[in-house]
């Protein structure tokens, strides 16, 4: 990591960046990419969706990654809740302390934006991040995530 780390808000210049890295982080974490599917809502970022923040970070000027929060709200949690539905560094820049500073960044944009609190899902099979999240005080909350599709 560089003195030169960056979180540049995605902008309509992004767009092809930005799916470059979303497909790499599928691929890590064995998802298959659809445009179809996955095309449209990262169009609606790239325009300024309203109910998400998304960064490309930068070490050095070179993309290493993205970090993409999503807005909600929920009783339970007070009001206004956050999600950080994307966070992926591509495999050079693992393992070299990005994952705190981009944390750090993750949390001041969701304080920023009025987030009381603030949720993840880690895969099961990343030990790495898990380890990361539990030192930052992130809890297993004991429940499943569960989804259901609504539209076509």
């Amino acid at each position: 990591m560089s003195d030169a780390l960056t979180f540049d808000p995605v902008t309509a210049a992004d767009r092809a960046l930005l799916e470059e890295l979303v497909r790499d982080y599928y691929a890590f974490d064995g998802h298959e990419y659809d445009a179809a599917e996955q095309g449209p809502a990262l169009d609606r970022i790239c325009a300024g969706e309203p109910n998400a923040r998304a960064f490309i970070i930068r070490d050095g000027g070179e993309a290493a990654g993205y970090l993409i929060l999503s807005l909600g709200f929920s009783v339970e949690y007070g009001g206004t809740d956050g999600f950080i539905d994307e966070l992926h560094l591509v495999e050079a820049w693992r393992g070299r302390g990005l994952g705190r500073a981009v944390m750090d960044v993750a949390e001041r944009a969701a304080k920023e934006a009025g987030i009381r609190y603030l949720h993840l899902e880690v895969e099961l099979h990343n030990a790495r991040a898990r380890r990361l999240y539990d030192s930052r005080g992130y809890e297993d909350s004991g429940r499943t995530l569960m989804s259901k599709r609504l539209a076509d």
